[in-house]
């Protein structure tokens, strides 16, 4: 015996199914959306961690200047990315004069010189992100953070490099900082001309922002 079908009935089912079709293709819309989504925040995120590495989340900034413009591009870094700027100072003072201190530096690096240094360091376990600057004397760092990171340890902190040079870039510095730091994150480093510095801000810019740095609301110089 056929059982007659009540048309009211029949609709709800319908309506129903057409409902649950409806509710499923957007799940599955939602989810593409939220697969896309990850896609494009992963390499953010990845790049903002950058600088919570080993230790706390403050950044230091520690930088060596002998004419100035290294402490002046370090100030541009802090006016972005903030935490603490601390200057390496040795116990006896470089000579001001050019050639001087030219070839001072050469003798230091030929001899494998570590000059003793005036800078403490008590709360390094605050920071998470060390930028190291400093003019590039011959071809690398000045000796003297040599002294200072075989003094201290920076773990896996993620370790910045930035200099100043006349014409040599970066040298071999990061290579050394490698060395001396083996199990530190050297982060790409930034270079620029002595003579550039006051231009610098956009390129220091850019280049905190490829590092993942936020770098939106910030004072300058």
């Amino acid at each position: 015996m056929s059982k007659t079908r009540n048309p009211s009935l029949q609709s709800r089912i319908i309506v129903a199914n057409q409902e649950d079709m409806l509710q499923s293709r957007r799940n599955f819309l939602k989810g593409m959306a939220f697969g896309a989504a990850a896609i494009i925040v992963a390499p953010v995120l990845s790049g903002m961690s950058a600088y919570a590495a080993e230790g706390g989340d403050k950044v230091l900034i520690l930088y060596f200047s002998h004419s100035g413009n290294t402490r002046r591009l370090a100030e541009q870094i802090h006016g972005r990315v903030g935490g603490d700027m601390v200057e390496l100072k040795t116990v006896t003072p470089y000579p001001q004069d050019y050639d001087t201190v030219v070839d001072m530096a050469r003798k230091e690096q030929r001899s494998n010189a570590r000059p003793q240094i005036a800078t403490e360091i008590s709360n390094l376990d605050e920071y998470g992100t060390v930028f190291i600057g400093f003019p590039n004397w011959w071809g690398t760092m000045p000796m003297p953070f040599f002294t200072f990171l075989e003094k201290y340890n920076l773990g896996e902190r993620n370790v910045v490099p930035f200099c100043t040079h006349g014409g040599s870039r970066l040298g071999r510095s990061e290579s050394d900082l490698k060395k001396l730091c083996p199990q530190a994150r050297i982060l790409k480093g930034f270079e620029v001309r002595g003579s550039q510095v006051s231009g610098a801000q956009k390129e220091v810019d850019a280049w905190l922002k490829d590092l993942g740095f936020p770098v939106g609301n910030t004072r300058r110089f």
